[in-house]
């Protein structure tokens, strides 16, 4: 039986969308100037030894740069490839303490292989500073699939979240800090729940996710439609549902009842031991007082009949 070769590594780690089909990308300009940053770090790593090696899995942090909403998307292809052409690239991780490692690239490869069972995936392990490992990040996801506006905006926050400056992001991003403050702004607006709920949407821009944003109600989350598969439809049919209920008018609000001053009452009467005082309305006639009078034994004898 012939005995299977080993494959040979690239130098540098490639996407994992090169793990099923290589095809030709185009870099997005947001990592344009951050791709530059990436080349110089890679070739200060390659003069350094390159460990090459199997670790286990669960030794093996997330990044704290939380940027792609579906990781899911497209996975079931990624392991049917692995499964049936085993890991062809290796992912690539830095050292944390403790003998802990940090996913840099390859994420989806992690999540792949972590589902079929596997308990050993095949890294490269090299130290990278903070901002070599977030360029390298951006910059793999982009050359994987195109990153929507939301997904961009994601990345932003979590890297403010986890300590980056606006500066440092614009300077790895190629995004002017105007901009970040709106996607930061819109991306808090919308909240986390939320955009996972509907997904990466790609196509849909910044100023459709500022119209959602300000059209939101607590609770307006529970509106996604699930049922829906692509995040696309799911952001226009929930954008379509806030705009129908932002244009149908107000129910008309009751005008509220003044209640009517309770009347005097036409008798009123006032007891002290024996005696009891009868006082009248102005408009009871005075022989009232009379006619009351005269019936006063008749009630006796009424009263006494009841015992």
């Amino acid at each position: 039986m012939a005995r299977k070769s080993r494959p040979t590594f690239p130098m540098a780690p490639a996407s994992d969308a090169e793990e099923a089909a290589p095809k030709p990308v185009r870099r997005s300009p947001m990592f344009a100037k951050g791709a530059a940053s990436l080349e110089t770090a890679l070739k200060s790593a390659a003069a350094e030894e390159r460990m090459f090696r199997n670790l286990p899995i669960a030794q093996i942090d997330p990044s704290p740069i939380r940027d792609r909403i579906d990781i899911a998307e497209g996975l079931e292809v990624l392991k049917r490839s692995l499964a049936e052409d085993g890991q062809q690239i290796p992912i690539l991780v830095r050292p944390l303490p403790g003998d802990r490692y940090e996913i840099v690239t390859g994420r989806r490869r992690l999540r792949a292989l972590t589902e079929l069972g596997q308990d050993t995936i095949q890294a490269f392990v090299r130290r990278m500073s903070d901002e070599e490992a977030f360029v390298a990040q951006g910059i793999e996801n982009n050359a994987r699939l195109e990153t929507s506006f939301i997904e961009r905006a994601r990345t932003i926050l979590s890297a403010l979240e986890a300590g980056f400056t606006q500066v440092q992001v614009e300077k790895f991003l190629g995004v002017d800090q105007t901009m970040i403050s709106r996607m930061k702004s819109i991306y808090t607006a919308v909240g986390e729940d939320l955009v996972v709920r509907i997904g990466p949407a790609r196509g849909v821009g910044r100023r459709k996710w500022d119209r959602l944003a300000k059209l939101l109600r607590d609770g307006d989350a529970a509106l996604v439609r699930s049922d829906l598969a692509d995040s696309t439809e799911r952001f226009d049919a929930l954008l379509e549902q806030l705009e129908a209920r932002e244009a149908t008018p107000p129910a008309p609000q009751a005008e509220p009842r003044t209640p009517k001053p309770a009347q005097e009452a036409p008798v009123v009467t006032t007891r002290r031991g024996t005696q009891l005082t009868v006082k009248l309305r102005e408009d009871i006639p005075d022989d009232f007082l009379d006619y009351l009078a005269k019936e006063i034994p008749a009630l006796l004898e009424a009263y006494k009949e009841r015992g």
